[in-house]
């Protein structure tokens, strides 16, 4: 019995002694991340089991310690020489994870150096230093009075954890100029078929186009010859403009001839000796006798006309005389065709054809061109005159008329409307003007299915009212507009024969001669000038306010004296004495309507 019990008491001993060797301490011990650069640290120093420890980390490594570790969570595994194991797991911190700034910016004011950066701190740990791309001190959190660019600045705290960020400081002058890229084609053929196009770089972007056409796209086409201008706005509102010149390649295209008479007026062995000059061959001819060749022959006396066209589809038309040996004349004479400029971009045109007297012809127009035709022409008066090869010669006059015009880039406050008109309707082209009392417009009427402007200007004189009526184009929004009429006659020569202002107001409906927004402008009419006639100055009791801007002109419309941005009370436009005298016209103006005085020196 007693070696039984002996027996337990070793059997006990020795399972206790096993139980404990089994029991594996993995003793973990680690390091933070405190550079954000992964520098943590692991080590592993177990005790109990039974020795001979072998270790693999979650990181796949399997020694006792291991390092360069970044913030995360890890696991280590032990196992003994009796296959036992034990686990441990920890997690990997970095300080600088929560480190981060925040710059809030103000713009420069226009053309200054006055812009601000703030700059807002949260995390790591204090404190802090700074680095920043102008160079501005390691304690410098805040910048003041600064250009405007671009900003960057990198923050260390205390442990060495870093972080970084940029900002803009703008400038509302500087801006990101718009290129407008324009390209051109010029009329080849005279029948306007130029054409042209913007592709534009730089500004904002969504681009929105005004041509001086009127048209609203990136390309025009069907462009005769002329000057075109666009107008490129960005969604920023910021412009440029460009322009491009379209030239007429058939301008310069002309025949000349030479002509043999017939031996006599019974005769018909006359012929004609055409040469194309700047055309570009080969050449087609149509000749009024049907023949088709370059020259013709075996010709009666008498006028034969031709249209020569080149190979790009320019067009000559003209007539040449065919005389007998003994000098048989026809009387020279002249058909002139032209087209108005209705754009208002100088696209008028003008051809002459003449008959009769003696060939070859010598054209010469008023504005210095030769050839038997013109283009590019502006509103305006012009004439023609042809010699012959002998002594007659013969001159005829003609009007270029700008019937319709919208300036849109005018404001007043919101558009301009500015019209040449050609008339007899007053008296001839010759007008009294010392019996003129006022002008006014007289009537407005608006179309909007053709967009079309019809007025009636008022001449008033203390015997007789004359009536002048036009049509104008009125393309624009709502609100006020500016209204000029310049007055022309076919035979009178020089500058503006006569000129009238006023106001409308265009509702997008209706036009109003009198809007009822603003001051009641009727008070114009119940202003007092004197002394009429004036010597050195004109006064105006502007006692009510109405008056905003006085006008002096002449009669031929120059400006001679002005005065913008009146005040209330007496308003006096003087240092008057060098005009000479005369009659003149005086342009009162309130906000929305003006009235036109006759005033003597």
């Amino acid at each position: 019995m007693k070696h039984l019990y002996s027996l337990v008491l070793v059997l006990i001993a020795l399972t206790s002694s096993h139980l404990t060797y089994a029991q594996i301490i993995p003793n973990v011990t680690y390091t933070n991340d405190n550079t954000i650069t992964c520098s943590g640290t692991a080590s592993a120093a177990p005790t109990g089991g039974t020795g001979a420890y072998a270790y693999l980390w979650s990181t796949g490594e399997t020694t006792s310690s291991i390092s360069n570790l970044c913030a995360g969570n890890y696991t280590v595994i032990i196992q003994d020489a009796n296959q036992d194991t034990a686990s441990f797991s920890f997690m990997i911190t970095n300080p600088c994870w929560n480190l981060t700034i925040n710059l809030s910016t103000t713009d420069c004011t226009p053309g200054n150096c006055d812009g601000t950066i703030q700059m807002t701190v949260t995390g790591g740990t204090a404190p802090y230093t700074y680095n920043w791309s102008n160079g501005a001190g390691m304690t410098v959190q805040n910048q003041a009075n600064i250009c405007a660019g671009t900003y960057s600045v990198i923050c260390t705290d205390m442990n060495g954890c870093t972080t970084s960020s940029n900002t803009t400081v703008s400038d509302p002058s500087i801006q990101n100029t718009i290129v407008a890229n324009l390209t051109s084609t010029d009329d080849s053929t005279g029948t306007c078929n130029g054409s042209a196009s913007v592709s534009p770089t730089g500004g904002s972007g969504g681009y929105s186009y005004m041509w001086s056409s009127g048209q609203t796209t990136s390309s025009i086409s069907n462009l005769c010859a002329g000057t075109y201008t666009v107008l490129i706005t960005d969604s920023n509102q910021d412009t440029t403009i460009a322009s491009c010149v379209i030239t007429n390649l058939c301008s310069a295209f002309t025949v000349t001839y030479t002509s043999i008479p017939a031996s006599t007026p019974a005769t018909c062995d006359g012929s004609v000796i055409c040469s194309p000059v700047n055309g570009t061959a080969p050449y087609t001819y149509t000749w009024s006798n049907g023949n088709t060749t370059q020259s013709i022959s075996n010709l009666c006396v008498g006028t034969y006309n031709l249209t020569c066209t080149d190979v790009n589809g320019c067009s000559f038309i003209g007539s040449i005389s065919v005389f007998d040996s003994i000098g048989t004349v026809i009387p020279l004479s002249l058909n002139l065709a032209s087209t108005d400029d209705y754009t208002g971009n100088c696209t008028g045109s003008a051809s002459i054809s003449a008959t009769g007297g003696t060939a070859p012809y010598t054209v010469l127009w008023s504005n210095g061109q030769n050839g038997g035709f013109i283009s590019n022409l502006c509103s305006g008066i012009y004439s023609v005159t042809v010699w012959d090869s002998g002594s007659d010669s013969t001159t005829v006059s003609f009007v270029i008329a700008d019937s319709s015009s919208t300036y849109n880039n005018n404001p007043f406050p919101n558009g301009a409307i500015n019209d040449t008109l050609y008339t007899d309707l007053v008296a001839n082209c010759i007008i009294d003007y010392n019996t003129i009392d006022s002008t006014s417009l007289y009537q407005a009427v608006y179309n909007s299915s053709s967009q079309s402007l019809y007025v009636t200007w008022a001449v008033y004189s203390p015997t007789d009212t004359v009536y002048i009526s036009d049509t104008l184009a009125l393309i624009g929004n709502p609100g006020y507009y500016s209204l000029t009429i310049s007055v022309y006659c076919p035979n009178k020569s020089g500058n503006d024969f006569f000129k009238i202002e006023s106001v409308i107001y265009f509702d997008g409906t209706n036009v109003w001669l009198s809007p009822t927004l603003g001051m009641d402008e009727q008070l114009l009419d119940n202003l007092t000038l004197y002394p009429n006639p004036f010597s050195n100055s004109i006064s105006v009791d502007n006692k009510d306010g109405v008056l905003q801007s006085l006008k002096l002109i002449d009669l031929n419309g120059r400006v001679l004296s002005e005065m913008n941005q009146v005040n209330s009370g007496l308003v006096k436009l003087d240092q008057l004495e060098s005009i000479s005298s005369g009659t003149y016209l005086l342009i009162l103006s309130g906000e929305n309507t003006s009235k036109t005085y006759k005033v003597i020196k």
